[in-house]
């Protein structure tokens, strides 16, 4: 595999009797324990929190760093009520009764009608079984071996949801096996954009090659260990790292702002060039090394 988007945890969310124990183990069941699924995490603890009429804020920040890390992945089991209330029936429960159980069910109505269509929420409105459960894992082994362009989709749904067009702190971890087969050539010559890349790209190897040569305040000149191998700018591509390491290449990129629908698709393109270019220029690409690239995007935006 040449390039790959790892899930990083995939959280299934929902009230009592919803399924979620038995969606656990049919996904494990069906992939061999190839992801890390959590039964409950930042979502659960917002909503019982609101229940118990705590404060919320701590609870609310972790749900937005789940949901805005791209590599994971939330589902919400929310079966019709009626197959809630038979399930509860037969099973019964020392803490809840029909009544606490129906207020946590409407909480969870509501957040799966503010976050049901985020790119990476999946609200499963029904009993869950064997085909369901082939055709979500399907989807996130599509995810998982997408390009990283096609992450700007996800980024353009995210914002397009948000008040004022607007998400704060996107952020994934792609990786690279070193073909980089996925950048597009054709793309780097978007007219918009061609100049800026290349100022960039220059910049960076401007910095590298200063760097080996010992123009910098310590008079010293850097190896591939070094961690000084850094771009800054205040567009809005405004910083690159390259960190290497045993053979692999660390490469981190802070967007400050990006128009998601209408540029990132490539900037992104241009960040696989980019880390494809110096990966070569350091050597990296033997057999068995790679790439990491991790992205942040402060400020992703529709105008």
């Amino acid at each position: 595999m040449s390039h790959n988007t790892p899930i990083d945890y995939i959280f299934i969310e929902g009230p009592d009797c919803s399924g979620k124990t038995t969606l656990y183990e049919m996904i494990h069941k069906e992939t061999g324990y190839k992801w890390n699924i959590q039964d409950r995490s930042a979502l659960s603890m917002l909503i019982h929190a609101r229940y118990y009429g705590r404060d919320t804020f701590n609870h609310v920040e972790q749900l937005k760093r789940e949901l805005y890390n791209l590599n994971n992945q939330t589902i919400i089991c929310l079966p019709e009520w009626k197959v809630i209330v038979e399930r509860f029936q037969k099973r019964g429960d020392p803490i809840q009764n029909i009544t606490s159980l129906q207020k946590i069910y409407n909480l969870f109505q509501e957040a799966a009608d503010e976050f049901g269509n985020y790119p990476n929420v999946t609200v499963i409105g029904k009993v869950v079984d064997k085909q369901l459960v082939k055709d979500l894992v399907n989807q996130y082994y599509k995810l998982e071996n997408d390009t990283i362009v096609n992450l700007s989709n996800a980024a353009t749904q995210m914002a397009a949801l948000k008040n004022g067009n607007e998400v704060l702190g996107l952020n994934f971890v792609h990786y690279d096996t070193g073909d980089f087969s996925d950048v597009n050539k054709t793309m780097l010559n978007y007219h918009k954009e061609k100049e800026y890349y290349q100022k960039i790209e220059s910049a960076v190897f401007d910095k590298i090659k200063s760097e080996m040569r010992g123009e910098n305040e310590y008079e010293r000149a850097e190896g591939l260990d070094s961690r000084r191998y850094i771009y800054t700018d205040t567009s809005c591509i405004s910083l690159a790292h390259f960190l290497i390491r045993d053979g692999h290449m660390d490469a981190k990129f802070f967007l400050r702002s990006s128009n998601v629908k209408e540029t990132l698709s490539y900037d992104l393109n241009f960040i696989k060039h980019l880390t494809a270019e110096v990966f070569r220029y350091f050597k990296c690409d033997r057999q068995g090394d790679y790439c990491k690239i991790e992205i942040k995007i402060n400020s992703g935006h529709i105008i």
